[in-house]
């Protein structure tokens, strides 16, 4: 038998048992019914693809005796396989190779929580797995992956994973590394398993960009999915934005900037952020003030410096704070792009997004010609020295808390934004840049473009950070050859 077996992996939805990390916002109810709208329209696209005459579709399934009920949500060519005993990398272990077993020269397994994957990696699975002895990968935004598929079997690749952990798919590679098996690892998609990643599909129904896509892709038609998710939200019981931002905390440093510091906080609290800290940089004003009156957390740091308060405004992460965005709080950024912003680090698949005010739509007079000219020379000087592109430094930006903790800030004024580009670069973090608008202020004077003098003092300094940190950089890392050539025995550098 040449054809290549895809199946989908899955439970027979049942209320209580079924997709029980989506309650709440669910109900165990609806839990069960958009599981089943999830297999129904995940086996319609394996069966589309079947068509071509190469693939034969399955769900491997559990549990037993509930085969009549899940033949009602898979096409009629559907064939059944039980699943086995133990965690998920027995059960996937075992799925392939009954599968293998069946006579099929190949097989794919995908997880039942990602209805909309689209056809197109479906279909680059099957081509790869022809190809001889390999393992087939499509990414998830959660650190595991939406399908495996092999041509014979490797139990070495399911053994002893963390399984549901940030680790799955790393180390999956790294298995498959170990004993000489090549990995052609597809684009990424995303499962739904909680409320984050539901407020995802809500957007893709929505027909919203996700951030995440790879240039070109676009989810499948889901038609039972969509259906159940337009009804949820036309019954008033959408996930609204503030589910995906439940763990980032927005930082806002400020001097001095009461007229618009009320409306900025109020405007990041409208795009869903439940925690919004400003750093009032020793105000003269009453910017802190009107600050805790829109709804801000506010705290002091009265030695005055932009990479001091943002330094600070880390300090008072609360411990369930996993995304840092911050911003500036003279409104000219523009809050309503922070779920976009936001949304790759959510996601798992950049652990730090600048937002390109160069990229997006400026209104007239919002950045002087100084600060385009900084933004495209500081980008040219990143991606020559190291290989990353940005065509900015805007304020607006997030990244996963524990690997901003880990970069080892030292700027403690303008070179802040800088520093924090130029060492995620260094330190090989996943960077990703995407087009935010920009207004001009609503309020008071800019400490770097509002005056010639601040404006000059700002440029040297990103000059001289640049510079100072990118021999830093190179020191470090001919300290560590040279280390590493002394601890090697004589005659084997």
């Amino acid at each position: 038998m040449n054809t290549i077996a895809v199946a989908v992996i899955c439970k027979t939805p049942a209320p209580g048992k079924s997709k029980t990390r989506l309650s709440p916002p669910l109900l165990p109810e609806e839990c069960a019914q958009i599981s089943s709208c999830f297999i129904a329209d995940l086996s319609s696209t394996i069966a589309s693809l079947a068509a071509d005459g190469d693939v034969d579709g399955y769900a491997v399934y559990t549990p037993a005796g509930s085969e009549e009920e899940l033949k009602r949500l898979l096409p009629d060519s559907f064939r059944l396989i039980l699943q086995g005993e133990g965690n998920l990398g027995d059960r996937l272990d075992k799925g392939i190779a009954d599968l293998l077993s069946a006579g099929h020269a190949g097989a794919i397994l995908i997880n039942s929580d990602s209805p909309t994957l689209p056809k197109s990696i479906l279909r680059a699975a099957v081509d790869a797995l022809k190809t001889g002895d390999r393992v087939i990968l499509s990414p998830a935004l959660d650190g595991g992956y939406t399908l495996v598929g092999l041509s014979q079997p490797h139990a070495h690749l399911f053994k002893d994973i963390p399984w549901s952990t940030e680790e799955v798919y790393r180390l999956t590679l790294e298995r498959a590394r170990a004993i000489g098996l090549p990995a052609v690892e597809l684009d990424a998609w995303y499962d739904i398993d909680d409320a984050e990643t539901y407020a995802l599909l809500e957007r893709e129904v929505e027909g919203l960009p996700l951030a995440f896509a790879a240039p070109g892709l676009s989810g499948e038609n889901a038609p039972r999915t969509t259906d159940f998710v337009r009804r949820r939200a036309a019954s008033g019981a959408a996930v609204k934005a503030g589910a995906m931002l439940s763990s980032v905390a927005v930082v806002i440093p400020c001097l001095n900037e009461e007229e618009p510091i009320a409306d900025v906080v109020r405007d990041v609290l409208a795009a869903g952020v439940e925690e919004v800290i400003v750093v009032d940089n020793g105000s003269s004003d009453r910017t802190a003030e009107r600050a805790a009156a829109a709804g801000a957390r506010v705290v002091s740091q009265p030695m005055r410096g932009y990479g001091r308060a943002c330094a600070e405004g880390l300090l008072a992460l609360r411990p369930e704070t996993k995304i840092v965005c911050f911003l500036d709080g003279d409104g000219s950024d523009v809050p309503s792009f922070i779920p976009e912003v936001v949304e790759p680090v959510l996601a798992g698949t950049a652990d730090f997004v600048m937002g390109s005010r160069l990229r997006g739509h400026r209104e007239s007079g919002s950045m002087t010609p100084q600060q385009i000219v900084a933004g495209w020379l500081s980008g040219v000087l990143l991606r020559m020295v190291y290989g990353v592109r940005f065509t900015d430094m805007s304020p607006m930006r997030a990244m996963r808390v524990d690997k901003l903790a880990s970069l080892g800030m030292t700027e403690r004024t303008y070179g802040w934004n800088l520093e924090m580009q130029m060492r995620a670069a260094a330190a090989g973090l996943r960077c990703m840049e995407i087009p935010v608008d920009h207004r001009r202020r609503r309020g008071g004077e800019s400490k770097v473009s509002g005056n010639l003098m601040a404006g000059v003092s700002a440029a040297w300094k990103i000059t001289t950070t640049f510079i100072r940190l990118a021999r830093l950089q190179r020191r470090s890392s001919a300290a560590k050859a040279g280390l590493t050539a002394r601890s090697l025995p004589d005659g084997r550098h």
